[in-house]
């Protein structure tokens, strides 16, 4: 073999040793990323219990049972006064509705009004979880958001790694 024939050869295997190296590094970053994403599963959150569920689910410590339970009932005691002006103020507006010749100006400050009782349960929503969130050790905040999840989206599952980067940041709902 001649001299130019073995350069090219070395050259093409240093190339594929190269492309070689660079595949598995590439492979092995991509099998770390999959490692660190969040698995979020389906739940099926029941409509009674939650107390007990939340405890289950999240495998709580007593200390942390008894101060869900405090969040939980000061959650429901506001959320219920908001929920029930609510209802009153879609009763207003279905009658308003209802009317010959209904008011657009009573219903559009009815649809503000509504709005705004809507905006404030949404706002009660994120403090209650917030509080329980600030409680939870990291597996349990993400066995926490997949719950809320659920919960907010009819029982539909989170998408799986949606949370990746915010948990490894520890920015969700920060």
């Amino acid at each position: 073999m001649t001299k130019r024939t073995l350069i090219y050869i070395i050259a093409f295997l240093v190339v594929l040793n190269l492309s070689t190296i660079g595949t598995i590094i590439y492979h092995l970053k991509i099998s770390d990323n999959e490692n660190t994403e969040v698995q979020i599963e389906e739940i099926d959150v029941p409509d009674t219990h939650l107390g007990r569920f939340f405890r289950q689910q999240l495998s709580l410590t007593h200390q942390q049972h008894i101060k869900f339970r405090i969040y939980r009932q000061q959650f429901h005691y506001k959320a219920n006064i908001v929920t029930d002006k609510l209802q009153k103020k879609r009763n207003e507006f279905m009658e308003e509705l209802g009317k010959k010749n209904s008011d657009t100006v009573k219903l559009h400050q009815l649809s503000q009004q509504i709005g705004d009782l809507h905006a404030e349960l949404k706002h009660l929503t994120f403090e209650y979880y917030l509080q329980m969130k600030s409680i939870c050790n990291d597996e349990q905040q993400n066995k926490l958001y997949s719950i809320f999840w659920s919960m907010m989206n009819s029982g539909e599952p989170a998408k799986p790694g949606s949370l990746k980067d915010d948990i490894k940041n520890k920015q969700i709902f920060n």
